[in-house]
């Protein structure tokens, strides 16, 4: 769930700790947008600090809530566990109410309100389970057999069918009500983990799109090998959920997965939680396709891209920014006016302390004197905190940039026009055809790195501040960008 951050909250002159309900869960909770809980002080720094523990206790709130909303659904675990086993007119407790003086059955068709319910729920559902399985040993007795028969008004399930339904209802129903004693599931430990990374958001150890980039994973981990007590977790887990991901996804991205999941299993090491963590020393190397370079793109190619009969303005001028400086696709497309700055009169891209991809992402790109009139018009009319471009944004924080660029490259089939059927041509070969346009110019490893924002990995990298702007700007202006002549204005290198 995309959970936000709870608040503090004055309210007829005492504190309460408010936290937003995620859009998913506000079906559960009749509703309701927010939930609060009192903090039980007039003192806002004391609600501050009981912030955390409230906060926790209020997910937990809405998280009941949802088990239960789960367990009305037609086809809950819960639901299908009483049609198998013709339980809905069955009794399983006994209430005492008010409005009657009486007590009254409770049947397995009114769902269970608390955790003794739900256990006394489970109880009845295990003892028909053993009936089938005694019935099952005891082929010879036609009597109890006739008996089943006429109790579920035809053949009766098998044992091992209703066995397994019965054992996924318990689950749902413990998931629920916080049954089976101390033991952690993956469910339960991801709730207390999302927490953590929160916390580690705050104190900017993470990213926020890192962190909710994490917390999908190991909801797809746990859709496919369900909410296994967390001590029940094997590195066979990790091979079945690599070998799923192999359907879709290359090397790089399965090993990425999998060591998030992994981050989750360490924090449960480091609280005690867990003695190993069974993730730790996988083989994935033979998961999923190896991965395949973007191919660069030739003058030619590009010509035809940027002639695309109604090819959009957005998509022609992100086009042009990117096969100019380099940058990935979203460190343009999710740029703000404000990040475009100017000193000593070089026009730069500011990406000092922005969302990007690495440490050595956040840093300052030149704007070349071909593009820079492109990027003037841009700003034009805009505040500060506008964006440069005006892409839909995703859940997990990535922009519809990519998708929309990959759309429009596609009008134009640049294998055949290569002549290479294998290339494999994307957004970001744009990046690719900046870097062999450095080398061709001949400009020095460690400048053109640092404009990409790559790594050098080497001991000289960690002394000094890197190449000057001014440095940088002279290396930009040495690329010819012969497909850019419909730039009004544009300064520098055109046609080599």
């Amino acid at each position: 769930m995309d959970w936000h951050p709870a608040s503090v909250s004055l309210r007829n002159g005492r504190y309460y700790v408010v936290m937003t309900v995620p859009r998913e869960a506000r079906a559960a909770v009749k509703g309701q947008a927010q939930v609060r809980v009192a903090a039980n002080t007039t003192d806002r720094a004391i609600a501050e600090k009981r912030r955390f523990e409230l906060e926790g206790q209020l997910r937990q709130r809405v998280l009941e809530a949802v088990g239960k909303h789960r367990l009305a659904e037609r086809e809950s675990r819960y639901q299908r566990a009483v049609k198998l086993l013709h339980l809905a007119d069955k009794p399983y407790d006994h209430v005492y109410e008010p409005e009657f003086c009486d007590v009254v059955e409770r049947t397995f068709s009114e769902l269970p309100e608390t955790p003794d319910q739900a256990k006394q729920a489970i109880h009845e559902m295990e003892r028909l389970v053993f009936e089938l399985q005694e019935l099952d040993r005891r082929p010879a007795d036609a009597a109890g057999f006739l008996e089943m028969y006429e109790r579920f008004d035809g053949p009766p399930p098998s044992a091992e069918d209703a066995s397994a339904s019965v054992e996924a209802a318990k689950r749902e129903l413990s998931a629920t009500f916080g049954l089976g004693g101390d033991v952690l599931r993956l469910k339960a430990m991801l709730t207390r983990f999302e927490q953590t990374l929160e916390l580690r958001v705050r104190q900017g150890d993470i990213k926020q799109k890192t962190a909710k980039a994490r917390i999908r994973h190991i909801h797809q981990f746990i859709d496919l090998v369900g909410d296994l007590p967390i001590d029940e977790v094997e590195a066979k887990h990790a091979y079945a959920f690599a070998q799923r991901l192999s359907e879709e996804h290359g090397n790089s991205t399965i090993k990425t997965r999998v060591s998030d999941i992994s981050t989750m299993l360490e924090e449960a090491v480091r609280t005690g939680d867990l003695k190993r963590n069974p993730f730790v020393g996988l083989k994935l190397s033979g998961y999923g396709a190896k991965r395949q370079n973007y191919a660069p793109l030739s003058d030619d190619l590009l010509h035809h891209l940027f002639s695309i009969p109604k090819l959009p303005d957005e998509i022609r001028d992100l086009w042009a920014i990117l096969v100019c400086t380099g940058m990935r696709v979203d460190e343009v497309a999710l740029s703000f006016v404000r990040q475009v700055k100017e000193q000593d009169g070089i026009l730069y891209f500011d990406l000092q302390g922005a969302e990007v991809k690495t440490r050595s992402s956040e840093r300052r790109v030149p704007i070349c004197g071909i593009v820079a009139p492109l990027v003037r018009g841009l700003l034009m009319g805009k505040q500060p905190t506008d964006r440069l471009f005006d892409f839909p944004i995703k859940a997990g924080g990535k922009s519809r940039a990519s998708e929309k660029c990959g759309y429009w490259m596609k009008k134009v089939d640049l294998n055949r026009l290569s002549g290479d059927p294998k290339a494999r041509y994307t957004t970001h070969s744009l990046r690719g055809t900046f870097k062999d346009k450095m080398r061709d110019a001949e400009v020095g490893l460690e400048v053109h790195n640092a404009i990409l924002g790559h790594d050098l990995h080497t001991v000289a990298a960690g002394y000094g501040r890197g190449p000057s702007l001014r440095v940088m700007k002279a290396a930009v202006d040495k690329a010819p960008h012969p497909y850019l002549d419909w730039i009004p204005g544009a300064v520098g290198t055109l046609a080599g």
